[in-house]
């Protein structure tokens, strides 16, 4: 089967090269590597077109997000008849043997889409992503981080991340691309609930293995400070918590039935949403305040909101 491979490059200068360096010193690389680049500004996409000939790049009139971004690569290779299409994150490695166990496993055990064991960079041995699950209750998806079995079979899991997944295009022709609404975050959990929903099995590879800088592009956004922890709430940039705030209850907008479950999905949403807020008010962050504000009422309006996403976008949020 052809595999092809989408990167979504914004401003990784500093990590899209590595990347498609792993892919091609791979002892299984793809039949074609497909770079889109989402209007970068710091030369990313003349490095990639002048280092990697060979992969084809698409160079976006602006920043379509992660969702969109990736569908325009994706669109390219089911026009193209590609059979297995890979979304791989541009601050991630693949091992050599990645892409052959999961083609392997394609050629095995059929299913939607496939998902590798990926690993923290920075943190060699700790376990980012050993295959998922959704939460029924609350759709809150969360990554297992046992360590596999060596030798261990491709198994169902119940959500696999966007990082790293592998889809047949005969699931994504069926079920749809990402969702563009979503901009980035939780686009991935729209689409592994989607799956189920439609009754199709998600497996986790445990040998296929994959290394990620984990949030790179939160932190070139300016997400990291100095002086807290890496990864605390208080680190979260006005347009991660913009995002993240809005498409939780984008998601349960578009997945929850039930009457009572919406109504107690979005009183949960609110109460974390002010308690978040409280907290960012105290610690004089009224910025990352404001976000978490607009985020929820977009959200409970069901609206992408444009406008107020391309003022997110624009603006440096630095305190």
């Amino acid at each position: 089967m052809k595999l092809g491979v989408v990167i979504l490059n914004w401003n990784g200068k500093d990590v899209t090269p590595r990347c498609l360096d792993s892919l091609y010193l791979g002892t299984h690389p793809p039949d074609l590597v497909v770079v889109v680049d989402n209007a970068s500004a710091d030369g990313s996409a003349e490095l990639v077109h002048k280092q990697f000939p060979q992969a084809e790049l698409i160079r976006n009139d602006s920043n379509l997000g992660f969702a969109e971004g990736c569908n325009v690569g994706m669109r390219v290779l089911l026009e193209r008849g590609f059979e297995l299409i890979l979304l791989l994150n541009n601050d991630a490695v693949v091992d050599p043997e990645c892409l052959g166990a999961l083609k392997g496993a394609a050629d095995r055990c059929p299913a939607a889409a496939y998902g590798a064991t990926i690993y923290e960079m920075a943190k060699p041995g700790r376990i980012w992503y050993a295959g998922g699950t959704i939460s029924r209750l609350t759709l809150d998806a969360r990554h297992d981080l046992e360590p596999p079995s060596p030798g261990e079979n491709p198994r169902s899991t119940g959500f696999i991340t966007g990082c790293c997944v592998m889809i047949r295009a005969d699931a994504l022709r069926q079920l749809g691309l990402l969702e563009k609404a979503f901009f980035a975050y939780y686009e991935d959990v729209d689409w592994c609930l989607r799956a189920r929903a439609a009754g199709e099995v998600l497996l986790y590879v445990p040998d296929a293995i994959v290394r990620h800088e984990v949030s790179h592009s939160f932190r070139k956004s300016g997400g990291e400070q100095k002086g807290y922890p890496f990864y605390r709430w208080m680190q979260s940039s006005p347009l991660t918590l913009y995002l993240a705030y809005r498409n939780r209850l984008l998601l349960v907008r578009i997945h929850v039935r039930g009457r009572l479950h919406l109504a107690f999905l979005v009183v949960r949403r609110l109460a974390r949403g002010a308690l978040h807020c409280a907290m960012l008010i105290s610690f004089g962050r009224r910025r990352q305040a404001r976000a978490v504000v607009d985020g929820t009422l977009d959200g409970l309006l069901q609206s992408p909101r444009p406008a107020r996403l391309a003022r997110y976008l624009a603006f440096p949020w630095r305190e």
